[in-house]
């Protein structure tokens, strides 16, 4: 089940949990989080499986344009829909509240992720040489990727 959040120190434990699960040394920290959960542009979504958040997205509405920050599921969640379950929320939450597109940017080596943004309708607009400071992946590199939240916007 697919809930937005609100801010409790509680809630950013455990999001920091499933961002050192999912990221290890890239995860956002605590402290990032909370600047996150500060920014009024930005909004948090969650997966619960039993009352445990399991997923959870971020996205900043900046005015027209839906920036997605981040999608983490714990690994023995994965494959379930539950990414895919997020990302429909955020797109369906921006374009609610105005936004014509939802742009993110992913490592052109995080293949899965890759994968899944074009299983949701995001498309390649471009690539962002040496976006990452530092990287898992052999690449520093990130695909900026789109879709489109009105016919105005394709």
């Amino acid at each position: 089940m697919t809930t937005k959040l609100e801010f409790s120190m509680q809630t950013v434990f455990q999001l920091n949990n499933i961002e050192k699960a999912c990221f290890d040394r890239d995860a956002w920290s605590v402290q990032a989080l909370i600047g996150e959960f500060n920014n009024n542009f930005s909004h948090f979504f969650a997966y619960e499986i039993d009352g445990k958040i399991v997923g959870y997205s971020c996205v900043r509405l900046m005015y027209e344009e839906a920036q997605i920050c981040n999608v983490a599921v714990l690994p023995e969640h994965r494959r379930k829909g539950i990414a895919t379950e997020l990302l429909r929320t955020m797109a369906d939450f921006a374009k609610e509240n105005g936004c014509e597109r939802a742009e993110l940017e992913v490592n052109v080596a995080n293949l899965p992720a890759v994968e899944l943004y074009r299983k949701c309708g995001y498309k390649e607009e471009g690539i962002r040489k040496n976006f990452y400071r530092r990287s898992r992946y052999p690449s520093r590199d990130a695909y900026t990727m789109v879709l489109p939240l009105t016919e105005k916007a394709e």
